[in-house]
């Protein structure tokens, strides 16, 4: 296994993020792209929020633990996603979105994953829509929410376990990830071993190993993914995600002559 340091950004219109994949130290764990988190009490963090953007060639998930957002797209697609809800975007052949928050102070706390498309998906129709969070395990030491399941099969390209997990001091969580599948753990509050490894948040784990297994030393928060890789080429710029460069030029005229989405 290997950890890497999770890296505080600026994105959006001015919001203050933690990113754990797409960063310098990681740049994606494929199929995984980007593992950002909004977390923070002060509202100049989040007011900003992510006014109209554009996305090309891959899918966004986005769990909202605390806060409201609201989404605006270029489908016609609107709603509002509250405490414990996902929203599910694939963005395929062009969307333009906002993502706005619908609190002025407080606390607001949530994740977006990118979820690289197969390359014959890359154009596929645009979609979205809200579910919430399944609490699938509820013990004294151990919460677990499965943030995919019933979902994967008429939305993702290819199956993929997403997981909210909260341990209490000595509890434990296991997993056993597909074989070949790349496997990781982001993790947002306190501090876990596995094996003899010790890691503090917030970092990110990634898993070589056939299961996972981790014990919470303090009181801990955390993400898991895992799904395995596309192995296919990539072209990213951006908000675009392409397997060429010359996909990636297309997709730049197109945009800069309106005809994006």
């Amino acid at each position: 296994m290997k950890v890497y340091p999770a890296v505080e950004v600026i994105d959006g219109a001015g919001v203050r993020l933690r990113r754990y994949i797409g960063s310098s130290y990681l740049r994606e764990l494929d199929p995984f792209l980007l593992l950002d988190e909004f977390k923070s009490s002060n509202p100049e963090d989040y007011l900003k929020g992510f006014p109209e953007h554009p996305h090309r060639g891959f899918q966004t998930l986005t769990y909202m633990i605390k806060g409201r957002f609201q989404h605006i797209d270029s489908t016609g697609a609107e709603g509002i996603l509250e405490d414990g809800w996902l929203q599910w975007m694939n963005a395929g052949r062009g969307v333009l979105h906002s993502e706005m928050p619908l609190v002025s102070d407080g606390f607001l706390w949530g994740f977006q994953l990118w979820l690289n498309n197969p390359k014959d998906k890359k154009m596929s129709e645009p979609f979205y829509y809200n579910f919430p969070a399944q609490l699938i395990e509820d013990t004294a030491l151990c919460q677990v929410w499965d943030l995919a399941r019933g979902h994967i099969k008429e939305n993702s390209f290819y199956p993929v376990v997403y997981l909210h997990v909260k341990l209490k001091k000595g509890g434990k969580f296991s997993l056993l990830p597909k074989e070949g599948s790349n496997t990781f753990v982001a993790l947002s509050e306190g501090i876990v071993s596995s094996g003899s490894l010790k890691v503090e948040a917030p970092a990110l784990i990634v898993w070589n190993e056939d299961e996972i297994e981790i014990t919470a030393i303090h009181d801990a928060v955390f993400i898991v993914g895992s799904a395995k890789p596309l192995k296919e080429p990539l072209a990213r710029f951006g908000p675009f995600v392409m397997n060429t460069w010359e996909e990636i030029e297309q997709t730049l005229r197109e945009y800069r002559e309106g005809r994006f989405a």
